[in-house]
């Protein structure tokens, strides 16, 4: 049965949340918790993390990021979707090239640059003071201070710093570069580019599987704290999400200034080089004196406004969200690829969630609750949709939709509303169409529509008394329970040649499968158990039981039994037994195989320059950056500098490095 067939589910905010609504919810939220475990979101969130690790292992090699540069964005918070490709119809058999397109994360990279300098007197001097924006404080001006004027005559006549001082340089390597690949429908030409989108570089390929890069320079904000954010620090929260510990910590670790302000860029930025030489040309570009409105309605960027970051943060409190919070937004993230309009960025998702971690406690966050959860996530966006409002978690008194068009905000609301009306079939019909290698989601969702069709289609009967509905619920959990020993099975019988290479990703799907059985398993006993037992006291050597008996044709260990009763002791105690997942055996397991994979391809990628580069060091590269900025500067006072002209010095450092270290070498 495909997933359009499905009666549509008409609700309305009203009625959602009371007792009588949230029993076709209780069935729901089985269908995507086991369709779509969170434990896929956890096991790529540990890959990145590993990568993460691995890469930084060694600060002298160049595959390692230096010290000022800090990872951001969904990789680091766990809020990317895995690597799944989604297919272009729900049906069970897969057929050449049925592949829509595969979601692949970017990487957010930050290369932090401190706000102040050692002037000739080897004193610290501040390039700038910040004045934030009025009407909306996440933006600011930096005035150029008098000392760094006396150290940089150039600046005399300059009120404000340019975002040329700090963006990225135009021109990468790979820009332009054509290359073949099998793509999506075949073998295709893959292009490279490398162009401006706010403040960052965008490093991308086209093909299949593509691969994104954002690479931006920031300045460490030069106080502690943002007068603006204040109230963040000390702001009333319902939930005790963040602790007060998080919030001293976030606020240990500062935030950044991002070389982008309000709306739209209309030109690339003076080249570095020029604009230091001469930083006054760029105050006959600056024609817009604020950021406004052009005749089009389109907001223009002012270039001399940078927007406060709070990236290390958003990292902080993305790490800290529990299973179900970390499991919605994913699929919130789903939803907005597959059906919202552009104008609906993942960023604006983020924000809404948090806020609504913040003032919704642990009784909201439950997994049998997800499909309210998710529900309520529409509701918040079309209301913040509709009103044309979404305050910035952190610094409340900016809204993130002041500089969108009310038009495409009104129509993105009405597709929000539409989505959120047929919630069942749009969710479980994208469910069905993610594949996935690693996690054998194919076989995992085999036969879904004919063997649940009937059950898909009891659970929106509004006759239906709370007993039916838990009938439908336990033949959810039994046929996913199947599912699993299903997949299991197969990933046990690959044979051992067949293990050789791979080895390590059957493993990363054993322990996602049996941390999904075991999960529900546990659900299945206490939907029995407790109907059954009334109020005896839940027995643990019966659950002991019926687990092994269940797992008994799966040749499974010890630890399937453990982390069972991990889940069955949460729950025995009334917690959420959803939180013990990050911290399993599995989960363990899972995170040092992910752990290896990531090792060994720092390894391969040493190899494949030793014996080339494997002569030059991290702190060797910062020498050169050094010597080459310095002989940069003394030719800028002089002459026009041009980018050959950095190449050409550049060239020059490392082939004198390259002497010195061989020399060394005799």
């Amino acid at each position: 049965m495909a997933m359009a067939e499905v009666e549509t589910l008409s609700t309305s905010h009203a009625d959602d949340y009371d007792e009588a609504s949230k029993i076709w919810l209780r069935p729901f939220s089985a269908f995507i918790n086991c369709m779509f475990p969170v434990e896929y979101v956890y096991g790529d969130w540990m890959g990145w993390r590993a990568n993460s690790t691995a890469n930084r292992a060694d600060p002298e090699s160049l595959t390692s990021p230096s010290e000022r540069d800090k990872e951001a964005g969904s990789q680091v918070e766990g809020f990317c979707i895995p690597q799944f490709m989604l297919r272009k119809s729900d049906v069970d058999r897969i057929r050449a090239f049925d592949i829509q397109e595969h979601w692949q994360p970017d990487f957010d990279g930050m290369k932090e640059h401190n706000p102040f300098v050692d002037n000739d007197e080897k004193k610290s001097i501040d390039i700038f003071t910040v004045e934030h924006v009025e009407n909306d404080p996440r933006y600011a001006k930096l005035r150029l201070t008098n000392e760094w004027k006396e150290h940089r005559p150039r600046y005399k006549n300059v009120s404000f710093l340019h975002h040329a001082f700090l963006l990225p340089s135009a021109g990468h390597p790979l820009e332009g570069r054509e290359e073949k690949s099998f793509g999506i429908e075949g073998e295709e030409v893959r292009k490279w580019s490398f162009a401006l989108h706010g403040p960052v570089r965008k490093l991308q390929s086209g093909g299949f599987p593509n691969y994104e890069e954002d690479q931006t320079g920031v300045f460490k904000y030069p106080m502690a704290w943002p007068e603006p954010a204040m109230e963040w620090l000390v702001r009333p929260r319902p939930s005790g999400w963040p602790s007060s510990d998080l919030v001293m910590e976030i606020f240990d670790s500062g935030c950044h200034l991002a070389p982008v302000g309000r709306g739209k860029r209309l030109d690339d930025p003076v080249n570095i080089a020029n604009y230091c030489q001469n930083p006054e040309i760029t105050l006959a570009k600056s024609t817009v004196p604020v950021a406004g409105s052009n005749n089009e309605g389109v907001w223009v960027m002012e270039e001399t406004e940078w927007r406060t970051s709070f990236s290390l943060a958003e990292n902080k409190l993305g790490e800290s969200v529990s299973p179900v919070q970390r499991h919605v937004m994913v699929l919130l993230k789903i939803l907005k690829k597959v059906y919202f309009p552009d104008v609906i960025s993942t960023y604006y998702l983020k924000n809404l969630l948090f806020r609504e971690c913040e003032s919704k406690g642990n009784d909201f966050w439950k997994e049998d609750n997800s499909a309210s959860c998710l529900l309520f996530m529409l509701d918040r966006l079309q209301e913040c949709l509709e009103a044309h409002l979404l305050p910035h978690y952190i610094m409340s008194q900016s809204n993130l939709l002041m500089y969108e068009d009310p038009t495409k905000l009104k129509e993105a609301a009405k597709v929000v509303a539409d989505v959120r009306k047929c919630i069942l079939p749009k969710t479980l019909g994208i469910l069905r169409r993610l594949q996935s290698l690693t996690y054998q989601s194919q076989t995992y969702l085999q036969n879904l529509g004919s063997d649940l069709e009937g059950d898909l289609l009891r659970m929106q009967d509004k006759n239906l008394t709370k007993e039916d509905h838990t009938q439908v619920l336990t033949a959810v959990y039994s046929f996913f329970v199947g599912k699993c020993k299903n997949v299991i099975v197969s990933l046990q019988g690959i044979t051992s040649k067949e293990r050789e290479k791979p080895e390590k990703l059957i493993n990363i799907g054993l322990y996602c499968y049996q941390s999904v059985l075991a999960r529900n398993l546990c659900k299945l006993w206490f939907l029995t158990e407790v109907k059954s037992s009334g109020s005896k006291p839940l027995d643990e050597d019966r659950f002991k039981a019926f687990v092994n008996e269940e797992a008994a044709n799966l040749c499974l260990d010890e630890n399937f039994l453990s982390v069972a009763l991990v889940f069955f002791d949460h729950t025995s105690k009334g917690v959420e037994c959803s939180l013990a997942i990050p911290t399993t055996r599995f989960m363990k397991f899972l995170r040092g195989e992910q752990m290896k994979i990531a090792q060994e391809g720092v390894e391969a990628a040493k190899a494949s320059t030793k014996g080339v580069l494997d002569w030059l060091k991290q702190s060797d590269l910062k020498s050169v950056e050094e010597k080459t900025t310095r002989v940069v500067k003394k030719l800028a006072e002089n002459t026009l500098v041009t980018e050959e002209d950095v190449k050409r010095v550049l060239e020059v450092e490392l082939a004198a490095l390259f002497q010195e270290k061989m020399k060394g070498r005799k």
